[in-house]
């Protein structure tokens, strides 16, 4: 699942993500997440920092605090690097900075997909 308020950043991690074979769910911001994943659990979380409603870091608190959604890998982009810590609080298992090369993306979702989390 990606979770982003930006429609273009969905749109092509959407196509990289697709064109390896993922299927792929599509949120617009945190609270959307949350409701699709109640109703389809992801394998692996992809998301946004800031997005109005629910932030990056609320909705991977939240999946931590659930017992049915604590064993899915989140995946946090930002192009804020003093996040690291915050992310690690939050629960976020990777978090990559903006620019990202595709591979290094795709590289941690096979590693969750294989693996779960660590």
């Amino acid at each position: 699942m990606i979770a982003d308020d930006s429609k273009v950043v969905r749109v092509k991690t959407n196509r990289l993500l697709v064109n390896n074979q993922f299927q792929v769910a599509m949120a617009e911001d945190g609270l959307d997440a949350m409701k699709q994943i109640a109703e389809r659990m992801p394998d692996v979380l992809i998301t946004d920092v800031e997005m109005p409603g629910m932030n990056g870091f609320e909705l991977t608190r939240h999946l931590r605090q659930n017992p049915l959604t604590a064993h899915i890998p989140v995946i946090m982009i930002s192009a804020e690097e003093t996040y690291q810590l915050k992310a690690a609080e939050a629960g976020v298992d990777v978090l990559l900075g903006k620019p990202y090369s595709d591979a290094v993306m795709l590289d941690h979702i096979e590693r969750f997909m294989r693996e779960g989390r660590a």
